[in-house]
């Protein structure tokens, strides 16, 4: 850095009447939390630590994929072709690009096992804000349960296809997430970027918007904060806005009732079955899926028999991996004992 001075790269920032010096400080001192680093996850973690929140940590459980590349700008063609880890990748990079702030990658999948170590005890402490950059509802559930627990700001987003949205959860001040969706969608019933496509740009409008109320709430501008949850579709241009004030649950489970569900669960929803190379995947809702649906949404990705009780194939993309999926939604990942890769074989072509 020789003798630059610590906010001369900040100083177009700082000219901002609602950063400023003391803004500019502030951001210095925080710890923001990216949890998953896909589309999402990468362009905010990249925008906080442009920014310069002083300490920005990255949890994500995946490998960087070729697939991930048209979206997921942490990553580059050599990080595909060594499968390295989401995490460690982005760590490397984020660092590259400023060497100012401390950033952590842990290459780990948030549950309900490791979620309050990684909040109460990870290398930089307690975070100041919770970045959504998940791709599936259990996790986000996990994420509001810990937000308000802990009482931290948790800004939410999601893009799928052509559409995104995005919103701030702020434990006594705004509806929390299980007041707006009290329950995860069935399994197979929601599209994922595997299945429905994924416009970049469109993930990159959502996840810019995070990283921007991210910086509203480090800064102290409170004020400015938004209270809406926004729905954006980008191929239509239009976007339409939802009250988190209203939509406050007086009934809620968690922010009203203070019922950790999801913080609180015991079963793991991978399970190894011995001897089989063989990882079993439980989802966190119980309903009856659509197999014939699911096998209709699959089928550019494989060959897939069945429909009435169970549906079984291989999938093109994921060389030596078979699935069998029940009808509540329980699947089996064959060819592989490793629980992170089977959850995320699950999440990208079933969801949640």
């Amino acid at each position: 850095m020789g003798n630059e001075p610590a906010t001369s790269r900040y100083v177009r920032q700082m000219t901002l009447p609602g950063i400023g010096e003391d803004g500019q400080k502030r951001l210095g001192e925080s710890h923001a939390m990216v949890i998953g680093c896909g589309a999402l996850g990468c362009t905010s973690a990249d925008l906080l630590v442009r920014a310069g929140v002083g300490r920005v940590t990255v949890i994500d459980r995946d490998l960087v994929e070729h697939t991930n590349l048209h979206r997921q700008c942490l990553f580059t063609d050599a990080d595909a072709e060594n499968h390295v880890p989401k995490a460690s990748a982005a760590q490397s990079r984020l660092c590259a690009v400023n060497p100012q702030i401390r950033v952590l990658g842990v290459v780990a999948e948030l549950n309900s096992i490791n979620a309050e170590v990684l909040i109460e005890d990870g290398a930089f402490g307690k975070p100041d804000v919770i970045v959504d950059g998940t791709d599936n509802f259990e996790t986000r559930y996990l994420l509001n349960d810990l937000s308000v627990m802990y009482a931290l700001p948790y800004v939410y987003g999601g893009a799928v296809g052509t559409s995104g949205m995005v919103a701030v959860f702020r434990p006594e001040t705004t509806a929390c997430l299980r007041c707006v969706f009290d329950e995860i969608p069935a399994p197979g019933s929601q599209p994922t970027c595997t299945t429905a496509g994924v416009l970049a740009p469109v993930s990159s409008v959502v996840a810019s918007f995070q990283a921007a109320e991210a910086i509203k709430i480090l800064v102290g501008a409170d004020d400015a904060v938004t209270t809406d949850l926004l729905m954006i579709d980008g191929w239509h241009n239009t976007t339409k806005r939802l009250s988190l004030l209203d939509a406050k649950d007086p009934e809620c489970v968690c922010c009203a009732g203070r019922r950790f569900e999801f913080l609180d669960a015991t079963n793991p929803s991978t399970v190894s079955l011995c001897g089989r190379q063989t990882i079993q995947i439980t989802p966190g809702a119980v309903g009856v899926m659509d197999l014939v649906q699911l096998r209709a949404n699959l089928a550019p990705h494989g060959e897939f028999e069945g429909a009435e009780t169970m549906l079984r194939g291989r999938f093109d993309a994921e060389e030596g991996l078979g699935i069998t999926i029940f009808g509540d939604g329980r699947a089996l990942i064959e060819g592989t004992d490793d629980p992170g890769v089977a959850r995320a074989v699950y999440d990208r072509y079933i969801g949640t």
